[in-house]
C-alpha cells in the first residue's frame, strides 16, 4: 500500500498511514472506505487490536469483542494508537488454536426453481478454496434474519424474502490465520440469480454457481459442512424440519 493518503471529498482529517504487519498485537486506529447506497463509498474509522494484516485485509477486533473486516485497498490512513484512558482494552490474545475468537453467523440455503443451491467459493487461507451457503457474521446490532438478508443484498444483489431457519452449525476454522469460533444458523429461501454477475462483495469471495445435487453428491471440491449433499437432500425431500437441524463441521 502507498504511504500517501487518497484525497476523499468532504473528509476533513488526514493522518500517515503507518500501520505495518509488525503492529500486529498493537491498537491500530484505521480509517476506510465503505459503500453506501446512497452517496457511493463514504470514509469511517474503525479502532481495535489489529489481528491479522496482509496485502488483501486488515483484521481487528473491537472493544466489544467484534472481529472487524477491512479491505486493505479500502484504507486511506491507519495508526497506532495508545489504550483509551477510561474504557476497557481490547481483547488481547485471541484468535489463536487455543483461544478462537468467538463470532456469531447467518447463511442462507438459497434454491432456485430447479431445486438447485447457490454456493460462494470463499478462499481463507493460501492454497485452500471452500464453498458454502452465501452469509457472514452479524454487526452488533443484527438479528441472525436481519444479517442474512444483508449478505444476500451485499453478496448477491438481492433481497428474496427469507424462509425459516433449518440449520445449525457451530465450526471452528481459520480465516488467513486467524482463528474463528462461528456459531451459524442457516435460512432457507428461494430466488432466481445470475450467478456470474453476483457483486460477491465479500472478502475472500471468489465465484458463486447453483450446484445440483447430484453435483454436490460427487465432487472433490471442498463443501462447509462436508455432509451438505445429505443435508440438502433431506431438505429438498423432506422440506424444512420441525427443528433446526445440526449439520455438523
Amino acid at each position: 500500500m502507498s504511504d500517501t493518503p487518497r484525497p476523499v471529498p468532504g473528509l476533513q482529517t488526514r493522518y500517515a498511514r503507518r500501520v505495518t504487519p509488525a503492529d500486529v498485537g498493537a491498537r491500530v486506529a484505521v480509517r476506510h472506505l465503505v459503500p453506501d447506497p446512497e452517496r457511493g463509498p463514504v470514509p469511517t474509522d474503525v479502532v481495535g487490536r489489529l489481528l491479522v494484516m496482509d496485502d488483501d485485509v486488515l483484521l481487528l477486533v473491537d472493544r466489544d469483542g467484534q472481529l472487524q473486516v477491512v479491505d486493505a485497498e479500502a484504507v486511506l490512513a491507519s495508526r497506532v494508537v495508545p489504550p483509551h484512558p477510561r474504557l476497557p482494552a481490547e481483547p488481547e490474545d485471541v484468535g489463536t488454536q487455543t483461544r478462537p475468537l468467538q463470532r456469531r453467523a447467518a447463511r442462507v440455503v438459497l434454491l432456485d426453481p430447479l431445486e438447485r443451491m447457490l454456493l460462494v467459493a470463499h478462499t481463507p487461507g493460501a492454497g485452500r478454496r471452500v464453498w458454502t451457503a452465501p452469509g457472514g457474521g452479524l454487526a452488533p446490532d443484527e438479528t441472525h434474519e436481519e444479517a442474512a438478508i444483508r449478505e444476500l443484498r451485499e453478496e448477491l444483489g438481492i433481497a428474496p424474502e427469507l424462509g425459516p431457519w433449518v440449520w445449525s452449525r457451530r465450526v471452528t476454522f481459520t480465516f488467513r490465520g486467524l482463528w474463528l469460533d462461528q456459531d451459524e444458523r442457516w435460512f432457507l429461501a428461494r430466488a432466481e440469480v445470475d450467478a456470474a454477475a453476483a457483486p460477491l462483495d465479500d472478502l475472500g469471495a471468489e465465484e458463486a454457481r447453483w450446484w445440483r445435487l447430484d453435483e454436490l453428491s460427487t465432487t472433490r471440491e471442498i463443501l462447509a459442512p462436508a455432509a451438505l449433499p445429505e443435508h440438502l437432500a433431506a431438505l429438498l425431500t423432506q422440506g424444512p424440519p420441525a427443528t433446526p437441524v445440526d449439520v455438523g463441521r
